[in-house]
């Protein structure tokens, strides 16, 4: 898996040599494995966790703007509170079910930036479990209404602002409106489990919140006992 994620970012990417990038991870384990198995392939990078220093961080900064380092892995970090705009480059390496987690992962690249024509945003784990919620991901991307993702999904998505696109394969495209079709009449038990994820995955546990982001209606949480 890691070997296919070195592929992936060599293939859609100028070089791999000249990336300034962040990869978000699950855990520590997982962060330094990331480290080691980079470097063992030629690629410089380094990790951070919560406990790295405040001088470690600063470094590991000042080493990814200078080129020095193409990679940071970090875990629990970096979601917000942190500005380089230098990052060309974007890891999904860890699960989320919070539209707000993921937005502010991903604006981690979406700072303008001398030089930086795009952001190369790469996802590894849309598909890990069968009650993942494309919805959510896409309709935070796009705002559009869930009626309009999943035309948007099977024709194109016709207003977003100038200079966006989103170009799904035939492939993906099938994987997604699939899994759209199942988030379509939700169960209760389905609800709860999501909710408890909104509350354990760093977005805050707010009720409203959750009924926002997973674009529930009161009916669909009162309709039953």
């Amino acid at each position: 898996r890691a070997n296919h994620i070195i592929n992936s970012v060599n293939r859609d990417v100028n070089d791999i040599h000249t990336v300034q990038g962040l990869g978000f991870c699950v855990s520590v384990e997982h962060a330094k494995f990331m480290e080691s198995h980079f470097k063992k392939n030629g690629i410089a990078c380094l990790s951070l966790t919560k406990s790295s220093g405040t001088e470690e961080r600063n470094t590991a900064k000042s080493r990814l703007i200078s080129g020095e380092i193409q990679f940071i892995f970090v875990v629990d970090l970096y979601n917000e509170g942190i500005d380089i705009p230098e990052v060309d480059t974007v890891l999904f390496l860890r699960p989320t079910e919070s539209a707000t987690v993921f937005l502010q992962q991903l604006g981690r690249g979406l700072r303008k930036s001398y030089r930086k024509a795009v952001l190369t945003v790469l996802d590894f784990v849309g598909v890990q479990r069968r009650e993942f919620r494309f919805d959510q991901k896409f309709r935070a991307l796009t705002g559009v209404t869930r009626k309009g993702l999943r035309e948007g999904v099977e024709k194109g998505f016709a207003y977003l602002p100038p200079g966006c696109d989103v170009s799904l394969d035939e492939a993906s495209r099938e994987v997604i409106l699939e899994n759209l079709k199942r988030q379509v009449n939700p169960t209760w038990k389905q609800g709860v489990s999501e909710y408890k994820k909104h509350a354990m995955d760093g977005a805050g546990g707010s009720w409203l919140q959750f009924i926002s982001e997973a674009d529930y209606e009161l009916s669909d949480i009162f309709k039953r006992q």
